[in-house]
């Protein structure tokens, strides 16, 4: 039946735009003319029968073998349906396979739009807590620059350097601030779930789940940059709760045409 198979799969590529779909086929004869004789093939029942008695003979004794004994070698004596099968029947095949895909993305607009509902709700999540790295680092900026500054006093004094260079002092303050400096990171955080959101919103086009995996990769990469930068705690805690949230989104916008 592989003559089948680019016909079913024309149907399901016309239909599906992205993700992987197994689709299984079972062809077999009506109900009212399955188990009956014209399902027995001759030729296979007395080769089963007769290999039946080699055995019997050869291990058994010569036990009689009997026609239950043949029949449960059911699968061995009934013929192939498939072999009642020829291209007659791709009329009566695609129809059905068209409305098992239509049953599927039914199945997939109802599902989407509870995905569409969690995807919003993360989104809302991870706004608030992109809020909650910005505040911090608000707050603690001031304190931060004054600890640098302290150990920067504290090395020059240990050295013995003698008096310290203002405009020097500062200069190194303000690069050892800019390295820890996630002012850009957030703001292209909040882009992308901007972005993300006007993407949600144009759910019905094309690709959205395509969009959807961009757009996170882009979040995890400035989560990460601002893990790496973070000098605190609360800021840690909060880049892995990001991080969480977005592994939960990339998994359920697989589920995303």
């Amino acid at each position: 039946l592989r003559w089948l198979e680019p016909h079913v799969l024309r149907a399901a590529r016309a239909r599906l735009g992205r993700g992987r779909v197994d689709v299984r086929l079972e062809l077999g004869a009506p109900a009212e003319q399955q188990g009956g004789f014209d399902a027995i093939d001759a030729g296979r029942f007395d080769e089963v029968a007769r290999r039946l008695r080699e055995l019997s003979e050869a291990s058994l004794g010569g036990a009689q073998v009997t026609l239950a004994d043949v029949l449960s070698f059911r699968s061995y004596v009934e013929r192939d349906d498939a072999e009642r099968f020829d291209e007659s029947a791709l009329d009566a095949l695609l129809p059905v396979v068209e409305q098992a895909l239509e049953r599927l993305q039914e199945a997939r607009r109802a599902e989407g739009a509870g995905i569409d509902d969690d995807l919003r709700g993360h989104l809302r999540e991870l706004g608030a807590r992109i809020d909650a790295v910005d505040a911090l680092d608000e707050a603690e900026r001031p304190a931060y620059r004054s600890r640098i500054e302290a150990r920067l006093r504290q090395a020059v004094s240990d050295f013995g350097v003698g008096q310290i260079d203002e405009e020097r002092l500062a200069q190194e303050l303000a690069y050892v601030a800019e390295r820890g400096d996630i002012s850009e990171e957030l703001q292209r955080a909040r882009s992308h779930v901007e972005r993300l959101g006007q993407v949600l919103d144009a759910a019905g086009d094309e690709g959205v789940g395509k969009k959807i995996d961009f757009y996170l990769q882009e979040l995890i990469r400035e989560v990460n940059t601002m893990g790496s930068k973070s000098h605190l705690a609360a800021q840690s805690d909060l880049v892995v709760e990001m991080k969480s949230i977005i592994e939960k989104m990339r998994e359920q916008s697989a589920n995303v045409a």
